[in-house]
């Protein structure tokens, strides 16, 4: 991965470093000749790389180290020399740093000529083959036995003990996609109450018990959760789950004692309640004390392991005008058995090929992979190494990446893009932004099977999540090559292990507590996941003055950020998830800051200098209970801004954005009187989707005792329908307006019993085709307005049952059938037909 780190402090070294110091002489063609030097160490390292995989030549990784030790410097040197020129127009100091970088290619002239030494290995290059491309869902091919066994158990009415079915096997045999096809095919429509829950290596009994929370009792009150013990989270989801009929599945246990420590969550009240597992380990699914019905999941047979192989190696496009079909299929029989009747080997092995064509490259394969090593339980590594040679040097970092996050972590796609930019591994392509070449980066992963989509809207992929078979692979690869160092305890994190490269990225898991940037000078990333077991008086940011990304995953309760963060002047990426948090005014220092981004937590006062800072281009801030914003200045290169505050937002302010000189993606969100009345506006569109990843994660966001919602901010609510979800979470709403394109989807639909006490409901250009509306839903709606949401063709029969409805305005609607209007207007409610959009009135928010 050393080539890589070459090839970002190439784009760093571009067109924007020589314009900015144009003006100091003999600068600019010491950057050109350190840029030449450069590149020829990224060919270097090109072929280095290659033979580190091939485990050849023990001593280039001692060269590579070096290399990229010196490109990490080169990087301080010119990011050091940007953050100079942007304070003054000729500082005497950054003639010298930028000498200093340019001579970094002298020191390393011996390493680029060890490359004319270094020989070509034509078996490697047959092993690279091209992209495949398949469909993005997970073929249920050889489990329908499985699937119908573990459905029939989990609605046996018979059985009305609480009762726990496990599914056992081997890592990538299939057992969460029988799992997740069943979980679908019942939860809802037989279970009051459901939860999918992804246990994991990193299991901690808080992370498991906030999950439950979240699903089971569809609650996001995790500010309260924060003040409450483990004991007292275990009683509240018992209490709640009492009276329901319950379905949760436990996802990927790999501990007895992870079964223990939250088996007290879980009431027997013999209703036909079930818990559903997958493990590998079957011990841990003898071990459950309630009634337990064992699954073993079997192996593909011969016939469904070629049925898988073909559907994954030979898309429906290149069945037209080939006349050699046949070939390829006799070969496919031969490779599609050498999977050995696992899943996950067959899809990522037919991926991989679905796209290379040609009988020469497959007959390689045959012979290239050690078919002997696949027969051990779950061992897939020569299949996981072809897919990986396979990849550009920007993708292999991206995928190595991901592996960063915890097990069955689902990786919203907006943080992981916006990571992968502020680490320097998207490169600029002429004719697309940054942040659509990493949403392609996503998309091709995908299609390599190498990542699994957790959720996609209509326009894009929103979650990912990596195998846990592939992440295992993947992470130790990470290692090895010193891509990153994960870390789960103090000694971890302070032993050199002499099978890794030195790693400038670090991971932490589980509150390690300790001075990291003493123990790893020059860190350019610290990720630190389960932060909210972090003892946050001893974590020091000490040493870190070098950080690129600082990112905190899972804090709870409130922490004051130290002033000392100032100091990281270098910092490109501040992510914060969780908790509370107070940031000091020296926030406002990090002069090459890009993105701040706090979407899942709470920014208690958001100082007023923050976002005039000039490299600023993204800000997401979900909730902020105080920001002067009078007295803000705003800088002109912001692209997205995304704010909800707690106090009215002064119409100046958003004249100020509309005078700005690229008109940035924006959304406010507005709370009025105690938080019971919400405005949220903005204008987030963009020309392929959402790339700016402005749209409402969770609606649990909102407060529960509004009043009264306005939404005007295009694709805020996304094609996923709202309605469902704001009827059941608002109770007590009671006017709403949806907007100028909020929600993207086709159809709305408002289930019975959704929003008891809403009297006015607005919907204004919106491109819905269909609007169901069922019985039992908006009892007491007076008001209906309808503004140019022209493809709605027929309005819901259920208006008709709306007792307490006085007034339907139709506005610039002309192909409506009126006939519902007709009747409506019979049955002595007020009708209003209007053909201009210019009668339209809004919601008022006062």
């Amino acid at each position: 991965m050393a080539e890589h780190a070459v090839a970002a402090v190439l784009q760093r070294a571009g067109a924007t470093v020589i314009q900015e110091v144009a003006s100091l002489g003999q600068v600019p063609a010491k950057v050109e000749a350190l840029k030449s030097e450069l590149k020829r160490m990224q060919c270097f390292l090109r072929d280095a790389d290659a033979r580190m995989e091939r485990g050849e030549n023990e001593m280039l990784s001692q060269l590579v180290s070096e290399v990229r030790d010196v490109a990490y410097s080169v990087e301080i040197i010119i990011d050091t020399a940007n953050i100079l020129a942007r304070e003054t127009s000729r500082p005497p100091s950054l003639l010298g740093a930028i000498s200093k970088g340019a001579c970094y290619p002298v020191h390393c002239k011996r390493l680029n000529e060890t490359r004319h030494s270094m020989d070509e290995n034509e078996s490697m290059r047959a092993r690279r083959l091209t992209l495949p491309d398949f469909g993005d869902d997970v073929d249920v091919i050889g489990f329908d036995s499985e699937i119908n066994q573990v459905k029939d158990e989990l609605l046996d009415s018979e059985n009305k003990d609480l009762t726990v079915i496990s599914l056992v096997g081997p890592g990538g045999a299939g057992k969460s996609t029988i799992a997740r096809k069943v979980y679908n095919l019942v939860a809802k429509k037989h279970f009051n109450s459901c939860a999918w829950i992804c246990i994991s290596q990193q299991f901690t009994v808080y992370g498991a018990l906030k999950d439950i929370v979240k699903g089971a009792m569809g609650s996001q009150d995790f500010e309260e959760l924060g003040t409450m013990s483990e004991m007292e989270i275990i009683k509240k989801i018992h209490s709640f789950l009492k009276d329901k009929r319950y379905l949760v599945v436990l996802d990927d246990v790999w501990r007895i004692e992870d079964w223990d420590m939250v088996q007290a969550a879980f009431p027997d009240v013999k209703n036909g309640s079930r818990i559903a597992l997958t493990t590998r380990n079957s011990a841990v699914s003898n071990h459950p004390n309630a009634r337990k019905i064992i699954q073993e999941v079997k192996l593909l047979n011969n016939d469904e392991s070629i049925e898988l192989f073909n559907r994954k190696a030979f898309p429906s496009y290149v069945l037209h005008g080939r006349d050699d079909l046949d070939s390829f299929r006799e070969l496919g029989k031969a490779l599609a058995l050498k999977g050995n009747g696992l899943p996950l080997a067959i899809v990522v092995m037919g991926g991989f090929l679905s796209k290379n064509l040609r009988i020469t490259e497959w007959r390689r394969m045959v012979a290239s992979i050690n078919w002997d090593a696949m027969k051990n339980e779950g061992d897939i590594r020569a299949i996981l190494d072809l897919s990986y040679y396979d990849l550009s040097s920007n993708l292999k970092v991206c995928f190595l990446y991901i592996t960063s996050f915890p097990e069955d972590y689902a990786v919203p796609v907006g943080l992981l893009t916006k990571l992968w930019i502020s680490e320097g591994f998207i490169p600029n392509v002429r004719g697309r932004s940054l942040e659509e070449t990493a949403l392609g980066y996503v998309e091709e992963l995908a299609q390599r099977c190498l990542i699994l989509i957790e959720k996609k809207s209509s326009r894009c992929i929103r979650t990912v999540k990596v195998h846990d078979v592939l992440r295992d692979w993947g992470i130790g690869r990470a290692r090895r090559e010193g891509f990153l160092k994960d870390c789960s305890s103090r000694d971890e994190v302070e032993t050199s292990y002499s099978n890794e490269m030195r790693a400038y990225r670090v991971v932490l898991y589980d509150s390690v507590c300790v001075k990291v940037g003493v123990a790893m000078p020059n860190l350019h990333t610290l990720l630190i996941f389960n932060a909210a077991r972090l003892e946050r008086n001893v974590f020091s940011f000490r040493g870190l003055n070098y950080l690129r990304i600082l990112y905190f995953d899972g804090m709870r309760g409130r922490w004051q950020l130290p002033a000392e963060i100032g100091q990281m002047v270098h910092l490109r990426y501040l992510g914060l998830k969780g908790g509370t948090y107070v940031l000091p005014a020296s926030v406002s220092n990090l002069t090459n800051l890009h993105t701040f981004d706090a979407r899942d937590a709470v920014v208690e006062a958001l100082p007023i200098d923050l976002l005039s800072i000039s490299t600023l281009k993204h800000v997401h801030i979900y909730k902020v209970e105080s920001w002067s914003v009078w007295k803000t200045t705003i800088q002109s290169n912001l692209k997205s801004l995304f704010i909800f505050l707690a106090a009215n937002t002064p119409k100046q302010w958003e004249g100020a954005i509309d005078r700005m000189e690229e008109n940035p993606s924006w959304c406010f969100g507005k709370h009025y009187r105690s938080v019971k009345q919400l405005e949220i506006v903005g204008a987030c569109e963009d020309e392929f989707g959402v790339p700016n990843d402005l749209h409402l994660p969770d609606l649990h966001l909102l407060p529960h005792n509004l009043r009264r919602l306005k939404i005007s901010c295009p694709n805020l609510l996304n094609d996923e329908d709202p309605m469902p979800l704001l009827g059941s979470w608002l109770t007590f709403l009671n006017v709403l307006e949806i907007g100028v394109k909020s929600y993207t989807g086709a159809t709305m639909t408002c289930p019975s019993g959704g929003f008891p006490d809403l009297h006015n409901l607005v919907l204004h250009d919106l491109d819905i085709e269909e609007w169901i509306l069922e019985d039992g839903a908006m009892p007491r709606l007076r008001i209906l307005t309808l503004c140019k949401c022209t493809k709605l063709k027929t309005l819901p029969q259920g208006l008709q049952h709306l007792k307490e409805l006085k007034k339907l305005k139709v506005i610039a609607m002309p192909e409506l059938d009126q006939v519902l209007c007709y009747l409506l207007h019979k049955a002595g409610r007020e009708v209003v037909l209007r053909s201009s959009e210019e009668d339209f009135e809004h919601v008022q928010i006062p």
